[in-house]
């Protein structure tokens, strides 16, 4: 199976929504990460895209968030991995936030699939 990983597909692949629907039914897993590690929807990833993939193919297993700061992330690991900058500081507050924005997404990507296979009906 495939782990996918947002951070590491918008480094790589050209069309994120295109190579998760090019992956499906080899998806493994997936882990949300934003462009520079921070607060989800901060940063340059399309996530409506990502999320709009998902949906189309009926992707329901977990997806996972993956954030890291200098500020909470230990010294040595941060210097071994290249995290230089403190994008947050208070744990519950980015994982609060991070739920909510995945979860708002997923939503919408439903309720927009919705409303297109709607509009195709006769």
């Amino acid at each position: 199976f495939l782990h996918l990983d947002s951070f590491h597909m918008n480094i790589e692949e050209a069309d994120a929504g295109l190579a998760i629907r090019n992956a499906a039914g080899k998806i493994g897993y997936v882990h949300i990460g934003e462009s520079h590690r921070g607060f989800l929807g901060t940063g340059s990833i399309d996530f409506a895209a990502i999320f709009d993939a998902l949906t189309a193919i009926g992707y329901s297993d977990d997806l996972s968030f993956e954030s890291f700061s200098s500020e909470i992330v230990d010294e040595n690991l941060s210097k071994k991995t290249a995290i230089w900058r403190n994008l947050w500081t208070d744990n519950m507050e980015l994982a609060r936030h991070a739920r909510r924005f995945i979860a708002v997404g997923l939503e919408t990507a439903r309720r927009k699939a919705e409303l297109v296979t709607a509009t195709q009906k006769p």
